[in-house]
């Protein structure tokens, strides 16, 4: 085979940037060897970052310089340099003048089926107050007392079994086990000791919720050896004057809740909240809160089964037992402050991923479309947890082409190391509740003066 460049047609680049001319392709190559290509780059161009799970990347400078950025280190790169970026490693191009170059990629085969969007098997939990919907919804076998379907968990008492891919029946415990770096990100992967630190469920409130709360990092440390609980909770769906409880409307001291949880009017002092479809509620650690009857809503949460009940209407277990209370726990856990707001506001514009919270736990975002779109999440160096609530799309990754399909009801992950991807709508109008953790510096920075402006209103 032999090929002039100049007779090669120019055609576009995956790095949303400057011109290739492929020298040759994969269907060519009959080997590892995915494409060798020729790239022209004007000055000032610069690429969206690029991370591969299972492709390896070269690049030999024929003219000109260009900064070439792996995993947050610098490269200052001009003519007759070569240089290698290894499989899982975050890259991204800038060219300081006209730059020409020889791009080369090899796929390492025993990489290419281990990373993919993950989806998982029903995780189904009985409760008291649970009912039918969240069966019925998933289009599942009729069940009763259903509380809490757990759509991506590795909490160890019940963690999600993977139903598709290389990985199907393995827990996600186990998967991520053996790449916890390329799943969770690295950073979250150090922070949190190779655990994945966020569960998302399904709840449906058939009856009412106890009165509870939640300690925060440090007190579940310390007297459970285990994460805090911070939460969030998006409605989808409520009876007509359906409510929850969240924080105070009054001030309260200890003593005084104490015996307000004795003589069970410690709902009376609960800001009550009528909810509706799309509301929103951070319900962060120490805020005493409840959901109420008629309501099924998604739950974002630390991953951690941490809660202290406060009172619960004087009502029995299944099994005919009183439930348990934790009057003195609680009381050390609560946040006694009365706050001006407890609901979350955000903007809900169609085909974006509109902005819902981000807090150091985790950031939430509601992807409201009906055309595709493109999501590359690689600078946040976090897994993505994709709930679809409406309506049915694909997801499809860009480095590999893998792809799945995910109907309203479920939940996917997606591993960091292949955190580009395009959500594809397949109906006439999908909404996806897309959580993650997000290490960017430009979201720490947003969250000091999201902290710093909550004080001051205080």
């Amino acid at each position: 085979m032999r090929r002039n460049l100049q007779e090669i047609t120019p055609a576009s680049t995956s790095y949303e940037m400057g011109l290739k001319r492929v020298l040759l392709s994969a269907n060519e190559s009959g080997c590892s060897i995915t494409q060798i290509a020729v790239i022209e780059l004007k000055a000032g161009e610069k690429s969206a970052m690029h991370i591969h799970p299972d492709l390896q990347d070269a690049f030999y400078i024929l003219d000109g310089s260009i900064e070439v950025t792996i995993d947050g280190e610098a490269n200052l790169c001009h003519k007759d340099d070569f240089i290698f970026i290894e499989h899982l490693k975050s890259y991204e191009l800038h060219a300081i003048t006209d730059v020409q170059m020889l791009a080369m990629g090899c796929v390492i085969e025993s990489q290419r089926t281990k990373l993919y969007p993950m989806l998982f098997e029903p995780n189904l939990h009985t409760k008291i107050w649970g009912g039918e919907q969240l069966a019925s919804w998933k289009n599942l076998p009729h069940q009763q007392h259903i509380g809490e379907s757990w759509e991506v968990s590795a909490v160890a008492s019940a963690p999600s079994i993977v139903s598709n891919g290389t990985w199907a029946g393995y827990p996600l415990t186990e998967v991520i086990a053996k790449m916890p770096e390329a799943i969770l990100g690295k950073a979250v992967a150090k922070n949190h000791k190779n655990q994945l630190p966020v569960l998302v469920k399904l709840i449906d409130a058939n009856d009412d919720l106890s009165i509870q709360v939640h300690p925060d990092n440090e007190m579940a440390q310390r007297e459970h050896n285990k994460m805090g609980k911070n939460e969030m909770w998006y409605i989808l769906s409520a009876e007509a004057g359906a409510y929850i409880y969240a924080g105070f409307k009054e001030q309260l001291s200890e003593s005084e809740y104490k015996k307000r949880v004795k003589d069970g009017s410690i709902v009376d002092a609960l800001a009550k909240h009528e909810v509706k479809s799309g509301d929103v509620f951070y319900i962060p650690a120490g805020r005493v809160h409840a959901i109420g009857k008629g309501i099924r809503l998604l739950e974002v949460q630390q991953s951690s089964d941490v809660t202290y009940r406060i009172y619960d209407y004087e009502r029995a277990d299944l099994d005919g037992q009183p439930r348990e209370l934790h009057t003195e726990l609680a009381a050390e856990a609560i946040d006694y402050q009365v706050y001006k707001e407890y609901k979350n506001e955000y903007k809900e514009n169609t085909n974006t991923a509109n902005l819902c919270l981000d807090t150091e736990f985790f950031t939430v975002r509601v992807v409201d479309i009906e055309a595709p779109i493109h999501r590359n999440m690689v600078k946040c160096d976090s897994f993505i947890i994709q709930s679809c609530i409406e309506g049915e799309c694909k997801i499809r990754i860009r480095s590999t082409q893998d792809e799945i399909s995910i109907r309203e009801g479920y939940s996917c992950l997606i591993p960091a190391a292949i955190a580009d991807y395009d959500i594809i709508p397949t109906t006439a109008h999908t909404r996806m509740i897309e959580s993650y953790i997000n290490n960017s510096v430009q979201s720490n920075f947003r969250r000091f003066i999201s902290q710093f402006l909550h004080m001051s209103n205080e």
